[in-house]
């Protein structure tokens, strides 16, 4: 693909300069490789966010906020998707428990969310730990799956669970992570990123 891809830019660039055109400046191409690669992540990110835009207004699927599903999809990028869904499973049901268990010390929101967020932390210290000691490499990797993101889908799904009851919880917490599958196979696709980076 790169090297196709690096022969459409060649030729966009001759028919630019063809044409005296000011977008032969603009190619993706000239910046360095590590902002290309950002850039190849970030331009998938609007699709996501179709993909969310598809699946909650015409299919009806309720999801924990509007973009939660997108920034959960990012994050599958850096764990890949079975140890993704794994953690994301793992640490938020964990997470849900100890968060409730919090709820008696009756703390505000700042410390509440702080103490969640510590927890997350600690969460995904023992899932790593505990994978070296098994042997997985793969289990260094989802200590990269970004913890803000866990510990914001802990926190509105408690505040769900209290004001809706568990099944509105869990339901939105499915969804939003079946939305994100989706929108993490379509920013994933070969074939898409190509095109869209082109």
């Amino acid at each position: 693909i790169s090297q196709y891809g690096h022969s459409l830019a060649s030729i966009a660039r001759d028919r630019a300069a063809a044409s005296k055109s000011w977008l032969s400046s603009l190619l993706l191409f000239d910046l360095p490789v590590s902002t290309q690669n950002v850039y190849r992540t970030l331009l998938m990110i609007p699709l996501g966010a179709l993909v969310v835009a598809i699946m909650r207004t015409l299919v009806g699927i309720p999801t924990l906020g509007t973009f939660m599903p997108i920034l959960i999809a990012v994050a599958f990028r850096e764990t890949e998707l079975v140890w993704g869904i794994a953690l994301f499973v793992l640490v938020t049901s964990a997470g849900l428990s100890i968060r409730f268990h919090l709820e008696r010390l009756q703390l505000l929101l700042v410390p509440r969310l702080c103490s969640v967020l510590v927890l997350v932390v600690l969460l995904i210290l023992a899932i790593s730990l505990i994978s070296a000691r098994l042997g997985l490499d793969r289990g260094f990797s989802i200590a990269l799956f970004p913890i803000v993101i866990l510990t914001m889908v802990i926190e509105r799904m408690s505040v769900i669970w209290e004001e809706s009851g568990p099944g509105s919880a869990l339901k939105e917490g499915a969804g939003s992570l079946f939305v994100a599958v989706l929108g993490y196979l379509v920013m994933t696709e070969d074939h898409l990123q190509h095109i869209v980076f082109l």
